[in-house]
């Protein structure tokens, strides 16, 4: 099976390809720059791989939470993609993704998956990460850094596996924001597990896919934002009607 996987949820744009063994991983740009480099990006990594569109099995898209226009831009790709192929779409959301990366990492136990969602809040999720998929424990959910403080000992209650001290991994662009805080609340912060990896998400998706999970339809896939986007929130900031 070939698969290729979008990542577009933080400011980095990421592709990767995988044929049911190999996954090869490119980050293509970090400057915001979704709808100028990603089709590019594509095209370049599937002539790089002897690829064709139509030979793609699937597409893997993350869905957020994220950047508003990043989101817009991976999803229209992947379903645009998908119609040219006659490949499947699949959706990862980005916390997933990160809680993913954190256990092929090595990581065990508590983990949280924290993205920068700006505007001085995060998206964050809790995970318990053991040997299997991480199991999802809260979230994800928009929260401030203060709120960061309370999630970490909710997750610490709820996680059963890990350390003995029950310390929780902090991952994601938002825990390297935060990074002072977490570590005065003992959370310890992964500053290598930045974002969300297409070759985690393309290895997530792999996984249950062998264990039955069907691709959606176009109509299912769409992006997780439990905001307004800024554009939205900018307008009624400034006293314009809603």
């Amino acid at each position: 099976m070939r698969l290729l996987a979008i990542e577009t949820a933080t400011g980095v744009t990421a592709i990767a390809l995988w044929d049911g063994d190999d996954v090869r991983e490119v980050i293509v740009d970090g400057a915001r720059r979704h709808t100028e480099v990603l089709a590019p990006a594509i095209a370049t990594a599937l002539d790089r791989a002897g690829w064709a569109v139509r030979d793609l099995d699937g597409i893997v898209v993350d869905v957020g939470p994220g950047l508003f226009t990043g989101l817009r831009v991976g999803i229209a790709t992947a379903k645009g993609l998908a119609v040219a192929s006659g490949a499947g779409l699949y959706a990862v959301t980005s916390t997933d993704t990160l809680a993913t990366a954190a256990r092929e990492a090595g990581i065990l136990g508590p983990v949280m998956a924290v993205v920068d969602a700006r505007r001085g809040e995060l998206f964050v999720a809790g995970y318990d990460v053991g040997a299997g998929a991480p199991s999802p424990l809260f979230g994800p959910m928009v929260a401030t850094p203060a709120a960061l403080l309370d999630a970490i000992g909710q997750l610490g209650d709820q996680s059963a596996t890990g350390d003995p001290a029950g310390a929780v991994t902090a991952v994601g662009d938002g825990a390297v924001r935060e990074a002072g805080l977490l570590a005065s609340a003992g959370a310890r912060v992964r500053e290598d597990l930045v974002v969300p990896s297409p070759g985690s998400a393309i290895r997530l998706v792999g996984s249950r896919i062998a264990e039955g999970q069907l691709a959606l339809g176009h109509a299912d896939v769409h992006p997780v934002y439990l905001r307004a986007a800024d554009a939205v929130a900018n307008f009624q900031v400034r006293g314009a009607p809603s």
